[in-house]
């Protein structure tokens, strides 16, 4: 998961107001199914596909030939692939693209699967056509060849994109409306403002390396010693300084008492003569 992911779900969930999605239907699912002339296309090539495939099994059972196993699984791959595109064309003849205004989300069916993209996630814009069909559609033999539309259905906090396009869905005014209401959704939601807001946030936060993370960690190691080290020579200046007090306190308490035995001894040595005397 990425940084930008892990800051949606750590986000507050912003409220939209309810203006905004009373713009919305509710409580419906609007589908557009797959183009009828790709469906009967694909059936008609995944049928012959698959009868050539029945011919060929047929005619090496027939002459009671055994090509080797290899050979039987390419023939029931074959067979089996065929018959999945086969089945797929009943299921995006219901639909190809659907917004589903019960559940808030987008439902796709991509490359035999489906894929579902939240309200809050989702993108609708406007796409384009792959370099070699853009320079098809340029040149002299593409000048009569009717346009084609394309729409990127996206989900913003994924690294990949879906597209459809005009050819794709079952007519031209399908297409108009999925495009409507795809952009619509997004001005609703949203979604990619809020995703560059969060990615802008990401990219001013400077991003601090590996190289940079040990050096941090080793000026504070420093800075931490340093401070210890300052801390222990004031303990070692105060215990000097605590000892030499002690000292002079000692050397004043000796002198005085030096003093006081030299006056004892003065005064005893005087008083000796008036003693004689008597």
């Amino acid at each position: 998961m990425s940084e930008v992911e892990e800051k949606k779900l750590t986000a507050p969930e912003e409220v939209i107001p309810q203006e905004e999605l009373d713009k919305l239907p509710k409580d419906t699912v609007h589908c557009f199914p797959a183009s009828k002339t790709q469906i009967l296309r694909r059936r008609i090539i995944t049928l012959l596909v698959m009868a050539l495939d029945g011919a060929a099994v047929g005619y090496l059972l027939a002459g009671k030939t055994d090509p080797g196993p290899l050979l039987w699984c390419v023939f029931g791959a074959i067979l089996v692939v065929a018959a999945v595109v086969f089945i797929h064309t009943f299921v995006i003849a219901k639909y190809r693209v659907a917004m589903d205004y019960k559940n808030n989300e987008v439902v796709l069916r991509y490359m035999f699967s489906k894929i579902t993209i939240p309200f809050d996630s989702f993108d609708g814009r406007e796409g384009a056509a792959d370099r070699a069909t853009q320079l098809l559609q340029n040149s002299a033999l593409g000048a009569n060849m009717a346009r084609t539309d394309y729409l990127i259905l996206d989900n913003v906090y994924e690294e990949v994109c879906y597209q459809t396009s005009s050819k794709d869905l079952a007519s031209k005014e399908d297409f108009d409306l999925l495009s409507k209401e795809a952009k619509l959704v997004s001005s609703v939601y949203k979604a990619k403002e809020k995703y560059d807001a969060l990615k802008t946030d990401e990219e001013v936060t400077p991003k601090i390396s590996d190289d940079e993370s040990v050096s941090l960690v080793k000026d504070a190691m420093k800075e931490v010693k340093e401070e210890a080290e300052a801390e222990t020579a004031e303990r070692v200046r105060e215990a000097e300084e605590a000892a030499k007090q002690a000292e002079a306190e000692i050397k004043e308490e000796a002198e005085k008492a030096a003093e006081a035995a030299e006056e004892s001894v003065e005064k005893a040595v005087s008083e000796e003569p008036e003693k004689e005397e008597e």
